[in-house]
């Protein structure tokens, strides 16, 4: 019951904000939405495909297919966001009592980081993936006391769901089983080593059908590595700092600070100790944030994300040392309070951004059906500093998603990716592929937005496309340049949306515009 008090508090953002804030998560509905359409939209049919489903990172895609068409994608997208704190809470709390044998109030503690900096970047599939290790280790541990056989089925059926999730999610739970299998078969070394030599080889081969799925079928299989590291300080250490990253820095200092001011208090009292195998585990995963590559596979941040199931495990291996129900009471009181005042004003914060994204969201309704729309950011990128990931709120770097949800238009640079993505950018006319930027291109200085409007002139003109649009965040209809073949069709505080003028429509006998100004 205390658990679902707490995710119900922890969801609280979701029942004030009709968009929420999530860094990529309009991609992932705007992706869905065209698998779903792709056959009735003219313009979705001719501009993209739908590629195999049997990829490592297409969990949250098959769960909104299948909730889109009774919720609708904007629903169906909160539901989601719903599951994986679910999944983030009940999923340490069943690996908690499963690794000690019964339930406490401890790892419970994990509602205070179910919103971190990795949901708040919109990784899906990985957060999916997190869940769902979490569970899968529970399960492990569980069974392996009552059934080897259920304990080797759910381990191979964990497996193949967790590839699907995501590729670090299932090399992680590859990790999980190997430390408690070779802690295992540490302590059983004196009696049995033939025996313990036999049980490693079976708990390896819970992997092998889902390898061999991902061999013989996967698109993803044909990527090249590219391996990518940095080992700077800041790289490797600020996960850990800017784990609770929402844009809140006091909020989110003080929860983190809080939480482990209390484990190390819990821990110094002796009613609560740490179990050794998750502990264990918990620092082979921090281990992998500071060794692991920053990108592979053309997937970025493989080793900051690790620092998340680091510290769910952390929050895993809490366990009673001693009965201290006066203390437990207490630790319980202080997470509905603390878990609560994050829900409370992140509900403010996410409102206070959701008018702005409800701007934004009226500007593309002026959208003809089914038009292209070229997106650009005028702010730079961030990565943050070491407590907060991005001060430029709210993000817009995929708002223009909402088009294709909105409008059915053609977005250029969402996430549709041969080998990467159920759904690939494959417009008719391929010089739009030149407009495809990932990620979305910068335009801070006039000279740079003129630059974009020509590349996306030049391109128009090799290709059939009509009604091609221009949005720019961060940057209103009075900061253009002058003469640029565009014209005003929304303008907001933060945004401008342009049309890109066909030469028909240009002042005769001359490429040359006149100059776009402020309507707003």
């Amino acid at each position: 019951m205390l658990a679902f008090v707490l995710i119900g508090l922890a969801a609280l953002p979701l029942l004030t904000a009709d968009t929420p804030p999530i860094f990529d998560y309009p991609s992932h509905l705007a992706r869905v939405h065209i698998l779903a359409h792709l056959d009735a939209v003219p313009a979705f049919a001719s501009n993209f495909t739908a590629d195999s489903l049997l990829l490592p990172n297409v969990l949250s895609d098959l769960v909104l297919l299948a909730l889109a068409p009774a919720l609708g994608i904007e629903l169906a997208g909160k539901v989601l966001l719903g599951l994986l704190l679910v999944l983030t809470v009940t999923g340490t709390l069943a690996l908690g009592s499963a690794a000690t044998g019964r339930p406490s109030v401890w790892p419970l503690l994990a509602a205070a980081l179910a919103w971190n900096e990795v949901m708040l970047w919109g990784f899906l599939n990985y957060m999916l993936g997190v869940g769902l290790l979490l569970w899968g280790l529970a399960a492990w541990l569980y069974l392996g006391r009552r059934s080897r056989g259920g304990q080797l089925a759910a381990g191979a059926a964990f497996a193949v769901v967790l590839l699907l999730a995501h590729m670090v999610a299932f090399g992680l739970f590859a990790v999980g089983i190997a430390a408690l299998e070779l802690g295992h078969a540490w302590t059983a070394r004196p009696r049995a080593l033939r025996s313990a030599a036999r049980r490693l080889a079976a708990s390896a081969a819970i992997f092998v059908p889902a390898l061999a799925l991902y061999l013989a079928a996967s698109p993803a299989n044909g990527l090249p590595l590219e391996l990518r590291f940095d080992f700077t300080a800041w790289q490797k250490l600020s996960p850990f700092t800017r784990l609770l990253s929402t844009g809140n820095t006091v909020l989110d200092t003080t929860t983190l600070v809080a939480a482990c001011v209390a484990i190390l208090v819990l821990l110094a009292s002796r009613r609560v100790t740490l179990h050794r195998g998750l502990a264990g585990l918990a620092a082979i995963y921090t281990l992998l944030v500071l060794t692991l590559p920053y990108s592979a596979m053309g997937s970025y941040f493989l080793d900051s994300r690790i620092a998340l199931p680091a510290a769910l495990l952390l929050a895993a291996a809490l366990a009673p040392a001693r009965p201290a129900p006066r203390s437990a009471m207490i630790f319980a009181l202080g997470l509905v309070l603390a878990v609560g005042a994050r829900g409370a004003l992140m509900a403010q914060d996410w409102a206070r951004q959701d008018r702005g994204f409800a701007a934004v969201r009226q500007s593309l309704e002026e959208l003809p059906a089914g038009a292209i729309l070229v997106p650009a950011e005028a702010a730079p990128f961030e990565l943050g500093d070491w407590f907060t990931t991005r001060h430029v709120r709210p993000a817009h770097e995929h708002t223009a998603a909402y088009a294709a949800l909105q409008r059915n238009s053609v977005v250029v640079n969402i996430f549709a990716r041969e080998g990467q993505n159920p759904l690939i950018f494959t417009p008719a006319d391929r010089a739009l592929l030149d407009l495809a930027v990932n990620p979305i291109a910068r335009v801070g200085t006039a000279d740079r937005l003129a630059s974009l409007v020509d590349r996306v002139d030049a391109v128009t003109r090799r290709s059939d496309a009509t009604d091609v649009y221009i949005i720019v965040f961060n940057r209103g209809c009075a900061g253009w340049p002058d003469g640029l073949p565009v014209h005003a069709v929304a303008c907001g505080a933060d945004h401008a949306l342009m049309r890109l003028l066909p030469p028909g429509e240009r002042a005769p006998g001359t490429e040359e515009l006149e100059t776009v100004r402020s309507s707003s």
